[in-house]
């Protein structure tokens, strides 16, 4: 299992449309609307590096998705 936390910035005012639209992903766990630089954080958890690029590639295809940086977890605790 693979486990990543996907930060996205959006267009200006939506965020809930992005956080609504990923949160009905398979593989996104978690979907938060932050506040700070970062609009939405999304906690993926995937069978395989291959499935969470995919989901993440979804994610960045949305139309108001305008940027996103991943972090793989390296040692869940």
């Amino acid at each position: 299992m693979v486990h990543a936390y996907v930060f996205i910035t959006t267009s200006k005012a939506r965020e809930q449309e992005v956080a609504d639209a990923i949160g009905e992903l398979q593989m996104v766990k978690l979907a938060h609307i932050v506040t700070g630089n970062i609009d939405v954080v999304a906690f993926i958890e995937a069978p395989d590096l291959s499935v969470l690029w995919d989901t993440v590639n979804h994610i960045q295809a949305l139309p108001a998705v305008t940027r996103t940086t991943t972090s793989l977890v390296v040692e869940p605790v």
